[in-house]
């Protein structure tokens, strides 16, 4: 398989992966924990980076991160200038509202008074600008896992041999590869992802089974097999815990 700069990170982390990670999940965590270095290093200084900072802003996950970070000056500065934005904004959307009441008076109107202040707000609740350029970026590695998918078998091999999909990872995939493979390989495809996501998910049953079972006290003597970290597996499948 011949290496670039766009298949190094899907390859690498196939090969990385321990049997019960899913390997989309492991570079998801490292593209997160990317970002947020990117935005919190001397990026946060450039002009399109902070017009977005500004305008999105980060989502409280994000906030507590990035709060972690040595960088209190840095983080202060995007805050500040993001918390300006949202004041010029507000404002110009009560100004607005209030305009408006003074021509309605009298009449029945549909939208209250502050109904673009409360759309406004609504649109940045859940905006990140960490989370935006994550995404991207990622959906990126999903299109070149698939470019590999059709040039090379290696990587069909690869796949063979992770630790399955977590239910997430395994629907994006699954709706990816309709559009990104012709019918004969994305038969293919479905065929080895499903059965593979199949098998895992059946062993992990069977270890979380165990788990529980190992608190009823008469198997307090008996070995814990391949179960005593079956809950964080399952957790890892079911919800797309970070695998770091």
């Amino acid at each position: 398989m011949k290496e670039t700069i766009y298949t190094i990170p899907v390859t690498e982390t196939f090969t990385e992966a321990a049997d019960s990670d899913c390997p989309f999940c492991r570079m998801y965590a490292k593209l997160n924990e990317n970002s947020i270095e990117f935005v919190m290093g001397p990026s946060y200084m450039e002009d399109d980076v902070r017009t977005e900072t500004n305008k999105t802003g980060f989502c409280p996950a994000h906030m507590a991160e990035m709060y972690k970070k040595p960088n209190r000056l840095g983080l202060a500065l995007m805050v500040h200038t993001h918390l300006m934005e949202v004041n010029r904004q507000l404002k110009t959307r009560f100004n607005n509202a209030k305009d408006h009441k003074k021509s309605a008076f009298g009449s029945h109107k549909k939208h209250g008074p502050a109904s673009e202040a409360v759309q406004f707000l609504k649109s940045i609740e859940n905006a990140c600008y960490i989370c935006d350029r994550t995404d991207r970026i990622f959906q990126k590695y999903i299109d070149t896992y698939f470019f590999l998918w059709n040039k090379d078998d290696e990587i069909k091999i690869m796949t063979d041999n992770c630790g399955g999909f977590c239910l997430k990872h395994l629907y994006k995939l699954l709706e990816a590869g309709e559009t990104k493979l012709n019918a004969a390989e994305y038969d293919k495809f479905l065929q080895r992802a499903v059965s593979l996501s199949l098998k895992k998910l059946d062993e992990l049953a069977g270890d979380l089974e165990w788990f529980i079972d190992k608190f009823d006290y008469r198997n307090t003597n008996e070995p814990w097999r391949n179960s005593k970290d079956a809950l964080i597996r399952a957790l890892k499948k079911i919800s797309c815990v970070s695998a770091e």
